[in-house]
């Protein structure tokens, strides 16, 4: 059975932020070793063929995931240096949610940790 999550990521409209996408990627493939590649986002503003009009969007990038184990997504987008975090934005949306939920930087960091699994010998 599927379980899709669709994320959008615009570090900021000008924003050069090629290395922190290429860290996150690298990431979430420590997340599924099995399946490299299996969570990355994609450069969307480098496909022409995927937008209308004569101009792409610059700095967009987004995927459509299955079993993304979104807590530890969103920790890891949120503990990575971007260029403009002010005008950072991630779009995410579940198969159970209607709208996509916008977030900013300040908004991921600010999210509680996950809790850590109990100790093997508790």
């Amino acid at each position: 059975m599927s379980d899709i999550t669709v994320v959008l990521l615009s570090p900021g409209c000008w924003a050069d932020d090629t290395d922190a996408v290429a860290a996150l990627n690298a990431r979430l493939d420590l997340l599924s070793p099995t399946l490299p590649g299996r969570w990355a986002l994609r450069d969307l503003g480098a496909r022409p063929d995927a937008w209308g009009g004569t101009k792409n969007p610059p700095a967009c990038y987004g995927a459509a995931f299955n079993h993304l184990p979104l807590d530890d997504f969103l920790r890891i987008v949120g503990e990575l240096t971007w260029t403009e975090p002010e005008a950072f934005q991630l779009f995410v949306m579940t198969e159970r949610d209607d709208r996509y939920q916008a977030l900013s930087l300040a908004e991921l960091r600010a999210r509680p940790a996950a809790a850590a699994p109990p100790a093997a010998d508790a």
